[in-house]
């Protein structure tokens, strides 16, 4: 049988694709084959993009283009998917990385499903320039979902490239909360999700800077989907395994806004900080922006929920996301870098707490001081290193056994996993995405099987949409589960 090579189209080249999807598809080459075909970006972009990925490919061809007017339409503009549709042909593409604005992610989503391609597209699958405050934007988003199944092939690969899925850690805790649920039918009963990472932007730069924006989509639509995923995953597998079911879902959400944090720190607070320079940078009073906020689609800076699993009307499991970007920081400088995605003062702050009723209790940690993740060592595995990610496992084990105190390092598992531990272990888990989807490009294994497989993301997009719904209605949203 002929071997498969992945001749791939890239759409989108921005920060994430730089640093993740052009550096681990040239690291694949020798073992898959791996060839980037062609590369669609913005036209303002066009001299970065065509320079950078030289460095990786040559003679390769870049498609440029303007920015979609109507984001809320599904269908690619005809000239564009013409010269795409030549392209796939011609260069015998047969699968497509989308790594756009997620407001572009379902035309390009939906045109690649018709032409029979393989999928790995960024996260969320879907999000809108007004989802904040829209509501119909908000419910979009489930029916964007139902849209895509509708048009999903099982011989292809639709992986969601929510990286936390492939984090060894990840495994680890979803196993030791499934053996219990399965032995002793006790599904999660509670759980709680924080996560802050530590974007502060300036006033000016909330207006300005559009690399997560804080205008039309924020917080949940940037990675704050990571938490619900990982945090309704867990749930809805140990669900499974206890043999228990869940049909109704409730949510109450409250963001907080750009005009929120300008009453945290004002104008005449910033110039405390960085001096009469402030000043001459943006001498807008507070007034004056909490105007040009409020007419400019204010979207969330940090966002909390409160989310109810219940069965024939009884509630059965809490969980609780406490979202933030605006939150501990390095950054002390007032001009932003221009490296948005790492650097600029950004930090990962984590906690979860998962509760399985009197049996077990699941605590994970992870906590950084340092902005700068390129370089890493062993001391990277304690508190404050860039791999911190402690796993604490408190059992009653006089009735389901093991230790009664059980810690398991981001050491620990790097050891067993035989990690490259020069890396960052949430990069590492973003390059397994992409291997996973290589792999079912070749043949090694079916879409089906993967651990970001689109079907599997029905009860994280779910409560996007609800959690969006309920901000904007400032009010509780129930909707059923099938």
């Amino acid at each position: 049988m002929k071997q498969v090579i992945p001749n791939l189209l890239l759409i989108g080249c921005g920060l994430h694709a730089k640093r993740v999807y052009l550096p681990t598809l040239k690291a694949t080459e020798n073992v898959y084959g791996t060839k980037i075909k062609a590369v669609v970006e913005l036209k303002e972009k066009s001299v970065d993009v065509s320079s950078f990925i030289k460095d990786y490919y040559s003679n390769i061809e870049g498609i440029y283009i303007d920015p979609f007017i109507d984001t809320h339409k599904h269908s690619l503009p005809n000239n564009l998917k013409q010269q795409l549709n030549k392209i796939v042909k011609e260069q015998e593409i047969n699968g497509v990385v989308i790594a756009t604005d997620p407001t572009n992610h379902m035309q390009y989503a939906l045109w690649a499903q018709k032409q029979g391609l393989h999928i790995l597209m960024d996260k969320p699958v879907s999000t809108y320039s007004d989802v904040s405050t829209s509501i119909k934007s908000a419910k979009q988003i489930k029916k964007d979902f139902e849209l895509l199944i509708a048009n999903y092939s099982p011989d292809k690969a639709f992986i969601v490239n929510a990286h936390r899925r492939f984090l060894p850690q990840f495994e680890i805790i979803q196993k030791i909360v499934n053996e219990v649920a399965s032995t002793y039918g006790m599904p999660v009963t509670s759980i709680q999700s924080t996560h802050c990472d530590g974007q502060w932007r300036l006033p000016n730069e909330v207006l300005t800077i559009k690399y997560h924006p804080s205008l039309g989509y924020g917080k949940v639509s940037h990675s704050g989907y990571h938490f619900i995923d990982m945090a309704s995953k867990i749930i809805k597998d140990s669900y499974g395994h206890s043999q228990k079911q869940f049909d109704t879902l409730t949510a109450f959400s409250k963001f907080i806004y750009p005009s929120g944090v300008l009453i945290q720190q004002s104008q005449k607070d910033l110039k405390k900080i960085f001096g009469e320079n402030y000043s001459r940078l943006d001498p807008r009073n507070d007034a004056e922006i909490f105007k040009i906020y409020k007419k400019s689609n204010e979207a969330e800076i940090d966002a909390t929920a409160l989310i109810n699993f219940s069965y024939h009307g009884t509630p059965v499991t809490n969980m609780t996301l406490n979202l933030i970007h605006n939150g501990f920081s390095r950054r002390s400088w007032m001009l932003p870098n221009d490296d948005l995605y790492k650097g600029n003062g950004r930090l990962r702050h984590e906690y979860h707490n998962i509760q399985q009723g009197p049996l077990q209790n699941i605590q994970i940690h992870s906590y950084q001081s340092k902005d700068n993740h390129d370089i890493n060592n062993e001391d990277d595995f304690e508190i404050g290193g860039n791999n911190h990610y402690d796993i604490y496992i408190f059992r009653n084990k006089e009735i389901i056994g093991g230790k009664l105190f059980e810690k398991i390092s981001a050491k620990d598992v790097a050891d067993t996993h035989n990690l490259d531990q020069t890396k960052v272990m949430n990069e590492l888990a973003r390059h397994e995405a992409v291997k996973e989807f290589l792999d079912v490009v070749v043949g090694n294994c079916k879409g089906s099987e993967t651990k970001g497989n689109i079907t599997d993301h029905f009860l994280t997009t779910q409560l996007m949409s609800m959690i969006y719904e309920s901000s904007i209605k400032h009010a509780e949203v129930t909707q059923k589960f099938n």
